[in-house]
């Protein structure tokens, strides 16, 4: 994938947020969840008079990295944090848009080592 491109996806995917942060989060936090649910945990509240929780958030744990995007008085915050057994070692704060793109190519690279392992025990499989 070009330069251009990735820069086009990102302002794409800030674009979109920014329009209806809320709601587009709750529909990015669903799908995300829908496709990798022990891996994704979505963060809600409740007000006290309330019928329907508001999704606020969203975490997705791949490999050592903690992704989270979280939505405060409609702006869009985002960090990856290094996790390793359960300790925090380091959070980066970035911008909405560069967030996206590591996302992107994380899942890509996630997706790609689950296809070879698939085909690696079908194979063994056969024999």
């Amino acid at each position: 994938m070009s330069a251009d491109m990735d820069f086009d996806m990102q302002a794409a995917w800030l674009r979109r947020f920014s329009a209806d942060a809320e709601s587009n989060l709750g529909a990015f936090a669903r799908r995300l969840k829908e496709a990798m649910p022990e891996l994704v945990t979505v963060q809600e509240k409740k007000g006290f008079f309330a019928k329907t929780a508001k999704i606020t958030g969203v975490t997705i744990e791949l490999g050592e990295n903690r992704y989270s995007l979280e939505q405060n008085a409609g702006r869009l915050t985002a960090s990856i944090a290094m996790v390793v057994r359960g300790i925090t070692l380091n959070t980066k704060t970035l911008d909405p848009s560069e967030w996206f793109a590591r996302l992107a190519d994380e899942t890509k690279k996630a997706s790609a080592h689950a296809q070879t392992l698939s085909s690696s025990l079908q194979q063994f499989m056969a024999s």
